[in-house]
């Protein structure tokens, strides 16, 4: 998974961030043809390099047609976002969400009602939409932030002078570690705090990163001894190898009916979740009650604490990161006289591997045909045993199209496929590795297997 590391070293701004991602690697000209999309007035987006104390930064800036339209969060939203790619549009849209309840604690407005004057002018609008297209292209899939820094005075806004840092960036870094300093300049901006707000992950990023790339984007304004810039550090996790970061989320109830843990697991799932469960507990006072136990990526981390808070019954969650080790694996079918058969095949650390069946597939077939579910697994685990029956096979987490698996002259039928009963089995043909992944296809049909079965577990 590739990570993005927001350092803003000398402070952050929408253009700054932008300039940084493009230094990174991202190109102009995607950025234009994404903006271009936009119903909005004409614009020229410039880049010039800059050595800031001797450190090569981009300086991007957009040059927008005058203009003193102010636009209210809604219009933003269902209008101007409204053309975009769904990845770019819901991205965005965060970021815009999180200034527009900012703005609208700070001035006691209704959220769809705020009306941005600074934030909605063109330029600011570029810089966000561009913020987002930039992390699609770059294929990023967690951001996190370090310490930021702010500075000090007053600055003039459209509803007269307010403090630095303005009331709506320090409401929007509630919660994030910040530093404060003497420098008498606005270091970091409303939109550069929302982009941190809306997208970054809360703590600092996993350890054991390998450093892919790094970018910087400069702001226009020389600061005497200050390292006027933001730079960005695109880092990268080895797949199926041990140390992948992950977060434990845990929530404890006692007053919640039995009944709707169902549905409140099944949410878990739908939110990201790698694996959820269940553990009774005694809790205060000798109730008898249960704990969430929740694995998720970081980037899922904000939506499974939401929905452990609107689909159970606690107050409150807690978590903390932790490492975990998943096999490489295979799905693909074999069709046996009775049906198709899923099969997820594992590698294990010995280079050995060990095929699950699809229980529910077996269990399918066991009530369809009357036969057991045993006699059913043996045949399945006798072809498994005699090899070359694999034409293809599909990596865990990664899509294609191929051949479905035949027995000997046996015909197959559609069915599910996840994961199982399972076989010990050594050197077996077509063993192959794959990545990572929350979902199997197998080689003729897409398969998704249980998402309890997908994260490694406990």
């Amino acid at each position: 998974m590739r990570i993005l590391v927001i350092d803003p070293v000398g402070g952050i701004s929408g253009d700054m961030l932008l300039g940084s991602l493009v230094h990174l690697g991202c190109p102009v000209g995607y950025l234009e043809d994404m903006l271009r999309k936009l119903p909005v007035g004409d614009f020229t987006l410039e880049t010039a390099p800059r050595s800031v104390h001797g450190i090569g930064a981009l300086d991007l800036s957009f040059h927008c047609s005058h203009e003193h339209e102010s636009r209210t969060y809604a219009l933003i939203r269902d209008q101007i976002l409204s053309v975009l790619p769904d990845a770019v549009r819901n991205r965005a849209g965060a970021i815009f969400l999180a200034l527009a309840r900012a703005e609208g604690q700070v001035h006691g407005v209704d959220v769809n009602e705020v009306h941005f004057h600074e934030v909605g002018a063109l330029d600011s609008i570029l810089d966000i939409v561009g913020i987002a297209a930039a992390i699609e292209y770059l294929c990023i899939g967690s951001v996190y932030c370090r310490q930021i820094p702010l500075g000090t005075g007053t600055t003039r806004s459209m509803h007269g002078t307010i403090p630095v840092p303005a009331p709506a960036t320090v409401k929007l870094l509630e919660g994030r570690q910040v530093r404060f300093t003497d420098i008498p300049f606005e270091l970091t901006t409303p939109t550069g705090a929302a982009v941190v707000a809306a997208l970054a992950q809360p703590g600092g990023p996993p350890a054991d990163l390998m450093i892919g790339s790094v970018g910087y984007g400069c702001g226009d304004r020389e600061i005497p001894g200050w390292p006027n810039f933001c730079r960005c550090i695109l880092c990268g996790t080895k797949s199926g190898e041990s140390g992948q970061g992950a977060y434990m989320v845990e929530a404890d109830v006692d007053d919640m009916n039995p009944e709707e843990t169902e549905a409140s697991l099944a949410r878990l799932f739908e939110a990201g979740a790698l694996d959820a469960l269940l553990v009774p507990k005694i809790m205060k006072r000798g109730r008898p009650g249960f704990g969430f136990q929740v694995i998720c990526e970081a980037e899922h981390l904000h939506g499974i604490v939401a929905c452990l808070l609107t689909h159970t019954t606690s107050i409150g969650t807690r978590y903390h990161s932790i490492e975990r080790t998943v096999l490489d694996r295979t799905s693909y079918t074999i069709g046996t006289r009775w049906g198709e058969v899923g099969v997820k095949e594992s590698v294990l650390p010995d280079g050995s591997t060990r095929s699950k069946l699809e229980y529910r597939d077996l269990a399918r077939i066991s009530r369809e045909q009357g036969v057991p579910v045993a006699s059913v697994r043996g045949e399945v685990q006798r072809m498994i045993r005699e090899g070359g029956l694999r034409e293809s096979a599909t990596p865990q987490g990664v899509t294609c199209e191929g051949t479905i698996l035949k027995g000997a002259d046996q015909e197959g039928a559609p069915g599910e496929s996840s994961s199982g009963g399972e076989e010990p089995q050594r050197g077996a043909s077509g063993g192959g590795s794959s990545g990572r992944g929350a979902a199997g296809s197998g080689a003729a049909r897409r398969d998704t297997p249980d998402n309890g079965s997908s994260g490694g577990g406990q």
